[in-house]
């Protein structure tokens, strides 16, 4: 098998996964909330849903790794170029020029169905992105090194339990079903559709007391076009 063939097997498992997560997000978004026949429907299918999602994601995230480990390769990574330092400012500009030819997006969008190429904030400029997850870590690691104190003070802060008591950040990965970890010796929650993760970004910036609208978002489509 070419590498190439083995980057479009990887992507596409990416990819499945990603819209899957956000259909469960549209058919939320699809019950009528003055309908008791729409909500009792639509929440018992949902419950079924994402159970079986969670054990379908389980399953990829550990043929991924196999496949990564076999071949040591991981097109997630491979195209990344990121630059988080003030040093590098030519460079940095070099990349902010490069994303602005596309539209730069902010986080009031619905990114159901889309897929991020790269995100400017601070310092930090980063392309080559290839799923939600990427960009999701991605930008924790440059939160990380914004204030490390704070960071570490995540996984006691209540916004970021979620209502059934699930931690979206911890330092024991047993925790979590499916996982990545993330800066500073923590692990991340990755289960999560876009427009989730794009919540869970909106509550880290207001944490860190960073202006959302300074964070743009680049999408992949724009470019594909």
């Amino acid at each position: 098998m070419t590498h190439l063939k083995i980057k479009e097997t990887l992507d596409l498992m990416n990819t499945v996964q990603e819209q899957l997560l956000s259909l469960a997000d549209d058919i939320h978004l699809s019950i009528d909330p003055r309908d008791k026949d729409s909500i009792k429907k639509g929440y018992e299918f949902l419950s079924g849903y994402s159970e079986q999602l969670t054990q379908f994601t389980e399953s990829s995230n550990v043929l991924e790794e196999q496949i990564k480990n076999f071949f040591g390769i991981n097109p997630e990574t491979e195209d990344i170029v990121k630059i988080d330092s003030i040093r590098n400012v030519t460079e940095r500009e070099r990349i902010i020029k490069e994303l602005d030819k596309t539209k730069a997006y902010s986080l009031d969008e619905n990114f159901t169905f889309k897929r991020p190429y790269g995100f400017v904030l601070g310092n930090t400029a980063i392309k080559g992105l290839k799923t939600w997850k990427s960009l999701y870590v991605n930008l924790l690691s440059t939160l990380y090194e914004s204030d490390k104190v704070k960071f570490k003070k995540l996984t006691s802060e209540p916004k970021f339990v979620s209502n059934r008591g699930n931690f979206y950040f911890h330092n024991d990965k047993s925790v979590f079903r499916v996982y990545e970890k993330v800066a500073g010796g923590f692990y991340a929650e990755v289960n999560l559709s876009a427009n989730h993760i794009k919540n869970v970004i909106i509550d880290l910036l207001v944490y860190f007391k960073i202006e959302v609208k300074s964070l743009k978002i680049y999408l992949r489509e724009d470019r594909d076009a």
